[in-house]
């Protein structure tokens, strides 16, 4: 089997990983000249921990990791509104930890970064009876039977096969950056205001991963100069966030961005096959990239290996199993979203506050889910 994979990210370099060792001859490419990082950290929930068991580096991640055991959501003056343990069932099915993401991605790429051809991406997919025809921006074309799209939310793949469908676009900006932790023992917290939220998660005993947002319909604050805009909007919450503030890094180390979703999730088209952010690109609400990324690439590669003479069914199985679990996550996170943009108004925020009251942090009741349904 002749396979292409396209992005070396998470999805692309933990598939490549599982392939590599059976009889399937893989190619991997990379538009980046060099093996970036995006992101400052990653968080890794449960479900993420166990699909990096199955790879068997779940070791390696915990040793250079930072495991956390509750997540309490608060007003922006500190005051509580929810709390729970992740030591409770199902939760406790597997640790939550977080690390810088440059860490997690030599792990994930250890053994296989000579093998990514770098500042190579298709420019034309054709497919025939044959498999799929493959032009590349430079080195010869050639036909494989199964091509990979694990070239992020923006992929340029899923262009090409399921054309004209634009991004949804949350209005939403967002930074993220790493400092120095505010205290000892410190759990993660989000911290919710009217039209902002600073999450603060540490990712070892000396340093927290921070990531704040604000609803920015006319993109005002996307335009600000980075710290201006942060100072702005967060000047007036507790005292572990003016920490944050008054002790983050210069702003070329703060990563700015914009809130996208994909607005479908179909991810097989023919001899095409769709994984990570590519298929399921989402608002980081239920901090699922990682975990989804890694059950799709895990879920494709038991497809390809147990049925390595029948591809078509490698796909459709693959097509079954992630189709319900990746579209309610996609509409699970997109609602988390709307349901922070409810603080905008007096009213809405006592009924976002009496709903986080109620059913307690609004990623763990989606952790919880996905820890339950398989």
């Amino acid at each position: 089997m002749r396979v292409l994979i396209v992005g070396a990210g998470i999805a692309g370099s933990a598939l490549f990983h599982r392939l590599k060792s059976h009889t399937i001859d893989v190619d991997i490419i990379e538009k980046s000249t060099v093996l970036t990082n995006e992101g400052a950290a990653i968080c890794l929930p449960a479900n993420a921990m166990i699909e990096l068991d199955k790879l068997g580096i779940s070791d390696t991640i915990i040793k250079c990791a930072h495991q956390v055991n509750s997540i309490e959501y608060a007003l922006a003056n500190g005051e509580t509104l929810t709390k729970a343990s992740l030591m409770e069932v199902p939760l406790s099915k597997g640790p939550f930890v977080a690390l810088k993401r440059d860490k997690l991605m030599r792990i994930l790429r250890a053994g296989i970064a000579d093998k990514i051809q770098l500042h190579t991406w298709p420019t034309n997919i054709q497919q025939t009876e044959n498999g799929v025809f493959v032009t590349l921006n430079h080195g010869p074309s050639k036909t494989y039977d199964l091509v990979v799209a694990a070239d992020g939310i923006n992929s340029q793949v899923r262009q090409m096969v399921q054309p004209d469908t634009p991004l949804l676009k949350h209005k939403v900006t967002n930074w993220r950056f790493i400092a120095p932790t505010p205290s000892d023992n410190f759990q993660p917290v989000y911290y919710v205001g009217n039209t902002t939220l600073f999450m603060i998660y540490p990712i070892s005993k000396d340093e927290v991963y921070c990531y704040a947002h604000v609803t920015d319909t006319a993109k005002t604050y996307y335009d600000m100069p980075t710290k201006e805009a942060l100072y702005s909007l967060f000047a007036n919450y507790t005292a572990p966030v003016l920490h944050c503030l008054n002790t983050m890094p210069s702003s070329e180390h703060i990563i700015r961005g914009e809130l996208k979703s994909v607005m479908k999730t179909d991810s097989v088209f023919q001899s095409v096959v769709l994984i990570g952010d590519a298929l399921h690109g989402c608002p980081p609400s239920l901090q699922q990239g990682a975990g989804m990324s890694l059950e799709d690439a895990n879920c494709l590669a038991d497809q390809m290996i147990n049925h390595l003479d029948n591809l078509p069914q490698a796909l459709s199985n693959y097509e079954k199993a992630r189709g319900a679990r990746i579209a309610w996550t996609v509409n699970e996170s997109n609602k988390i979203i709307k349901l922070a943009g409810l603080g905008e108004s007096f009213i809405g925020r006592l009924v976002r506050n009496f709903i986080l009251r109620r059913k307690g942090p609004a990623n763990v009741v989606g952790w919880r889910k996905l820890l339950t349904d398989d």
